[in-house]
């Protein structure tokens, strides 16, 4: 891993510690006066840290200083990846262009640059705790709660980046991975393998598990054992250990409630105090990226929606999946319709999403990384991949939550596994899982066949079909060019190819 961005991320760390993360957050001494020493010694400062990584997930510019129109942290970087799926449509030549057709992909492009940096600057961060405190023994309740919190930031980040740029791990096991800068140095490293980056990731979690047994957080912007769970899930889910997934997205969900159906359409998404949000950051005028935000680009009302609105880049839901909603689904009711019951203004056009709504009016709205509604799916899918009776049940209990006119599926093998997918696709629309779930799934992208309601721009750039099989090489963006620069480890040979 290259030493600019390892050593610039530390430093970033620290700057941000103090900014706001909201009333239950700790106030320490100001960030230049925590040394070294101190660092690698005190409770407070390391939990400064992890709180400074926390800031750093929802702060313009951490990824790419100079280019942060869609740079705002994780929640950027997944609401790009979604709209490089098939589910989002773009409304016009916006922001988020070279997410949809692919040309933020190429190694040049800041896209790919501030992605790799956002999540290799969360792993540099997470390290700084992770050295002191796992060779503390013994250890306070405290600070297994930190190392706890650090080894889980540290795995998602890589879980995250192997899942970017490296090919899904079933049947691609001995593929290229990506680097694993260890807690000890700044050194290069090679990409390895996507085996060896899982064979680091589950161990580092299973652990993390058992130091966040007896961890109360103060609030949902941090880490605790059901978040660690959720994790694991969805990294079962990802590698096949399908009993596995369904027993960690079981025990994650244990706790959080599901919210009323109606309250789907019409909540916003926008507040961090929804029973049903397991991780999120909460927003406020201090923290708030006003236009370099999520709802920024995805709020569509014109009066207010930055980019998503005002600008008119509506992201909107494909018809083709809108049409296979049921008329009962109080889901449907998150996009315009046809004939505008929900948007009576006729200010949107038809399939604009209302799901994302910034309540607040001042670009405060709050981030969902991580809800219990996607625990249910997971252990529906891991179900019924091992032929458990019962996956139809755990399905039946979130849908029919949202769909009072559902009925339990009698589907059993690939045709529950279907339509479960199925309501991956509705359920987590617009929450960053889309285009995961197409890699993971090995299907292709279709932006053109049927009723497709994706503009020209998004079904072909520059005479280029953005139909591509599964498994096609832009199923993996490339690695930076400043990566490929200054980390020796790895060269213009180890590039994705295009």
């Amino acid at each position: 891993m290259k030493t600019q961005i390892l050593n610039k991320a530390l430093l970033l760390s620290l700057v941000f510690i103090f900014i706001s993360c909201g009333d239950d957050f700790l106030d320490t001494t100001p960030a230049d006066s925590v040394g070294n020493e101190q660092v690698a010694t005190t409770p407070a400062a390391n939990e400064a840290i992890i709180n400074g990584i926390y800031a750093n997930l929802r702060t313009p510019g951490v990824g790419h200083p100079t280019r942060v129109d869609t740079d705002y942290g994780h929640k950027g970087i997944t609401a790009g990846l979604d709209m490089a799926a098939q589910d989002i449509t773009l409304g016009n030549f916006n922001w988020y262009i070279f997410w949809y057709n692919y040309n933020g992909f190429q190694q040049t492009s800041s896209r790919t640059n501030h992605t790799w940096n956002t999540y290799y600057s969360v792993i540099a961060d997470a390290n700084s705790v992770i050295n002191p405190l796992q060779d503390t023994d013994p250890r306070t309740e405290e600070e297994n709660g930190l190392l706890g919190q650090a080894l889980t930031i540290k795995s998602w980040a890589l879980f995250n980046l192997v899942r970017i740029y490296s090919s899904t791990y079933i049947d691609n096991e001995s593929d290229p991975g990506v680097p694993i800068p260890n807690r000890l140095d700044f050194a290069p490293k090679s990409r390895g393998t996507v085996q060896d980056v899982y064979d680091f990731i589950i161990p580092n979690l299973e652990e993390a598990k058992t130091l966040l047994s007896d961890f109360v957080r103060n609030s949902k912007q941090q880490i605790d054992l059901s978040v660690a769970q959720g994790i694991l899930a969805n990294v079962y889910l990802e590698t096949g250990n399908w009993a596995l997934a369904e027993e960690n997205a079981n025990l994650a969900r244990q706790g959080y409630s599901l919210m009323p159906g109606d309250q789907y359409a019409t909540d916003g998404f926008d507040n961090i105090s929804n029973v049903e949000w397991m991780w999120g950051a909460a927003i406020d005028g201090e923290t708030t990226g006003t236009f370099i935000s999520f709802f920024s680009h995805f709020d569509s009302n014109p009066a207010l929606g930055a980019y998503g609105g005002a600008l008119g880049g509506y992201k909107g839901i494909d018809r083709r999946l809108y049409d296979m909603i049921p008329s009962t689904d109080l889901r449907k009711d998150a996009w315009v319709s046809p004939d505008r019951a929900s948007d009576p203004d006729e200010s949107r056009p038809v399939y604009t999403n209302v799901k994302f709504v910034d309540e607040t009016v001042a670009f405060e709205g709050d981030y969902v990384y991580m809800r219990s509604a996607e625990m249910y799916l997971i252990e529906a899918e891991a179900k019924a991949r091992q032929g458990e009776a019962d996956a139809a049940d755990v399905l039946f209990t979130l849908v029919s939550n949202r769909d009072p006119g559902y009925v339990r599926s009698v589907s059993t093998g690939q045709a529950l596994i279907d339509e479960i997918y199925f309501q991956r696709r509705v359920e987590l629309w617009g929450e960053g899982v889309s285009w995961f779930d197409l890699k993971r799934l090995n299907l292709p992208l279709d932006r053109s066949s049927g009723n497709s309601t994706h503009p020209t721009f998004g079904q072909s750039s520059a005479g280029v079909s953005l139909d591509l099989p599964a498994g096609d090489n832009y199923f993996r963006p490339q690695i930076p060019e400043g990566e490929l620069n200054s980390n020796s480890e790895i060269n213009v040979a180890d590039q994705n190819p295009r």
